[in-house]
């Protein structure tokens, strides 16, 4: 079985946000393949499917980013998930808008949410698919701007990154695991 978190903040209030960009990933994974409704459990949100020959469970922390790594650490204790077959999605404003990074284990960046996974897993060597979402001008308005919504342009343009991140899921998933 494979996890694929999507990290994101619950709440309508954040539905758009740049920072909910693991989250609108899943929706979008979510839609493209028969995936099972979407249930609670263990302080997210979750589905499964099987793509090709693997089961794939998809989650949705409902904790805010920062506390992320509870939840993703109770399902992989829960269904017994090796470190190997995690999968975390997430915004990285040091990747131009649109850009996508994959790779497995190192630093959080700063980046609360992956510090909280790592903390909680007690490991850095879980797989990272890092969606860019570009840069403020200033440090001063990171917090800002990743709480910002994405313009009209900006999320057509992510609609056409999803459909490619989709469909080549399976072929990440095979690749980068044993």
């Amino acid at each position: 079985m494979k996890l694929i978190i999507g990290l994101g903040n619950p709440g309508s209030e954040y539905l758009n946000n740049r920072h909910n960009v693991g989250f609108m990933a899943l929706d979008n994974l979510y839609a493209h393949y028969l995936f099972e409704s979407w249930r609670a459990k263990l302080g997210g949100l979750f589905s499964t499917a099987s793509l090709g020959s693997e089961k794939i469970l998809l989650v949705k922390p409902q904790t805010f980013m920062n506390l992320s790594g509870i939840c993703v650490a109770k399902f992989k204790h829960f269904f017994k998930i090796n470190v190997a077959d995690i999968f975390v999605i997430y915004d990285d404003i040091d990747l131009g808008f649109g850009e996508v990074k994959i790779k497995q284990g190192g630093g959080d960046a700063g980046h609360k949410g992956v510090r909280s996974i790592s903390q909680h897993l007690q490991t850095k060597d879980f797989n990272r698919i890092r969606l860019g979402i570009g840069r403020p001008i200033t440090k001063e308005e990171v917090s800002h701007f990743v709480l910002s919504n994405f313009s009209k342009t900006e999320k057509d343009k992510l609609l056409i990154l999803f459909q490619s991140l989709s469909e080549d899921i399976v072929k990440i998933i095979q690749k980068r695991t044993p």
